[in-house]
């Protein structure tokens, strides 16, 4: 298959769609405002100190927010969790506004930012640093406060082949890998 520049990026974006990846909603409150945005590009960067990294579209309208907030909430979405990654994908007609009334959203007591209740895991930062490449900004965040609620709920929702699906259900890992 000869392949020009021209076309590169839209095979690129076919290709990462072949990439099954965990749905989480980045949520931030702060002096520029309170804003949410569902997102899979994220990845973990260490354990020691706990950092995380996440790749946001420049053009998107929590760039600044973040950027002037500074502290912002990882919310690991459940397979439950459906219409919130889209509502804050903005794939329904739902305003930015009016996002947050539509679940039970708690506020972290140490870090003050918006948290959703059934979520997998919860991871609290702040960014430490942030570069652009491309279209896209990377923010390196220090994560300050975990919650990982004990609950049965262990079914993750995924984002995969351009849709939202969800994991199987695990049965119990064997304690030995041959």
């Amino acid at each position: 298959m000869n392949q020009t520049t021209t076309n590169i990026p839209s095979l690129y974006r076919d290709a990462m769609a072949k990439v099954a990846a965990s749905v989480h909603v980045i949520t931030t409150d702060g002096e520029a405002g309170r804003y949410g945005i569902t997102l899979t590009a994220i990845s973990s960067v260490t354990d020691t100190p706990p950092t995380v990294l996440l790749c946001i579209n420049q053009r998107a309208r929590i760039q600044p927010i973040l950027r002037r907030n500074k502290h912002l909430c990882i919310n690991v979405l459940s397979h439950t969790q459906q219409d919130v990654a889209e509502h804050f994908a903005g794939i329904t007609p739902i305003s930015a506004a009016e996002r947050f009334l539509q679940n039970n959203w708690e506020t972290h007591p140490q870090s003050a930012q918006p948290q959703l209740p059934g979520a997998l895991a919860h991871l609290h930062g702040h960014i430490i640093n942030s570069h652009d490449i491309g279209t896209h900004s990377i923010f390196y965040v220090a994560i300050d406060h975990i919650h990982v609620p004990d609950t049965h709920e262990q079914q993750a929702l995924l984002y995969f082949q351009r849709q939202f699906m969800q994991t199987a259900l695990l049965s119990k890992v064997p304690e030995t890998v041959v």
